[in-house]
């Protein structure tokens, strides 16, 4: 009994930094924005309790709701740009050689670059007067003018889904290549000895094996996407006509613009508890709800 409460003691110890950073940097700033949303905060003085206030008042807000279908129509965008090249990349890289190495590295060093960098390199790209695209196209002549990329309502969103999709595609990849490598080969090798066809053999035993895989990267993915701030911040503004203006923005400009923390606050909650719900509709669509 001793030998194991030592143990449990030596666990706890080791586990205690991670419990502190947590709590110091995810739980008191949860329970915090919680209470504030709850609260009508003055720029340069205290806060009163207002109740729920706050979240009667981002129901009615169009801009919310707005902002709100520009962050889930951009998730539909990019999500299959994201995914679906990434499991066919994963099942083409999945054996262990040189060249996959150097293929796997190729398409997973994007990742490393942040978004701020990534969005500029891609604002210069996208450019309608100077950019390398246009400049391709037109030396081509694939098209006669220059072409405003991003000034263009759906366009600018499928161009800025290109350069998510260019980014977080080789991440993507890496995890199902880890799901896939997580199967055993003697199922492959008795489906080969059955005469099963490539096309079968992902079908029916890739696919369904590597579920788990699959619905963790989709949730990944889908919350980064509701997430979306940096790319569209820096290439878009949110234009135009805030047809590009994430969720994630509206929060920041209420906030640090507007300075209303507690509509702030109520917006982030909200926002909190849509990306909760997604995440458990696809762990049941998955087939986790019962596990």
């Amino acid at each position: 009994m001793k030998q194991k409460t030592r143990k449990g003691l030596f666990g706890f110890i080791f586990l205690l930094p991670v419990i502190v950073m947590i709590s110091i940097f995810f739980i008191y700033p949860l329970i915090k924005v919680v209470l504030m949303s709850f609260q009508e905060w003055e720029i340069m003085g205290g806060s009163s309790f207002v109740g729920l206030s706050n979240y009667k008042k981002a129901l009615v807000d169009d801009e919310f709701w707005k902002t709100l279908w520009n962050t889930i129509i951009y998730a539909i965008i990019v999500t299959p740009m994201i995914f679906v090249p990434a499991v066919l990349l994963a099942n083409a890289l999945k054996k262990t050689s040189r060249s996959t190495k150097i293929f796997r590295t190729i398409f997973f060093i994007p990742y490393a670059i942040s978004f701020v960098a990534a969005s500029y390199i891609w604002q210069w790209i996208y450019n309608d007067s100077y950019g390398i695209l246009n400049y391709i196209l037109i030396s081509l002549n694939l098209i006669g003018q220059p072409i405003n990329w991003l000034g263009q309502t759906w366009l600018s969103r499928v161009m800025v889904s290109i350069m998510v999709a260019w980014k977080t595609l080789g991440f993507t990849m890496i995890i199902v290549i880890a799901g896939l490598q997580g199967i055993s080969p003697q199922i492959y090798e008795a489906a080969s000895i059955d005469g099963a066809e490539k096309s079968q053999v992902f079908r029916y035993i890739t696919l369904p094996l590597l579920r788990p895989t699959l619905v963790l990267a989709l949730i990944l993915s889908l919350a980064g996407s509701f997430k979306a701030f940096d790319h569209f911040y820096i290439m878009t503004k949110g234009g135009p006509l805030k047809t590009t203006e994430t969720i994630v923005m509206y929060i920041n400009k209420i906030g640090f613009e507007f300075y209303d923390i507690g509509f702030g606050s109520a917006v982030s909650v909200i926002f909190l508890g849509i990306l909760l719900l997604i995440s458990y509709l696809q762990l049941k669509a998955g087939g986790f709800q019962n596990e």
